[in-house]
């Protein structure tokens, strides 16, 4: 039990820092997504909620993604790969999908 207060005092002092900047609640989601399925927290942070103000601007409504300093880079790594390779994120579904006549 003394090792998990521990690994909660390090998260405790372990800043977030800023993965990305979004305009689109859509995309922000997909991105929490991604990195929830590779075992990385983040949090969506937006200075006005979507479902109040549904458009952006000047920034407004703008989200920002942040993850933890130590995942940092896997979490770029993890979204650079998926940026450059979409497709293949579905390629493990669609074995489970019948093939359209």
């Amino acid at each position: 039990m003394e090792d998990a207060v521990t690994g909660a005092e390090h998260l405790n002092e372990e800043k977030l820092i800023d993965l990305m900047v979004t305009q689109s609640e859509t995309e922000a989601n997909i991105v929490r997504g991604i990195l929830e399925d590779a075992g990385i927290h983040c949090v969506l942070i937006t200075p006005v909620p979507h479902n109040i103000y549904p458009f952006t601007v000047d920034g407004l409504a703008s989200i920002r993604i942040k993850v933890l300093d130590s995942h940092l880079e896997a979490a770029q790594t993890l979204l650079d790969d998926y940026k450059s390779h979409p497709e293949s994120a579905n390629d493990e579904d669609s074995g489970d999908l019948p093939e359209s006549p």
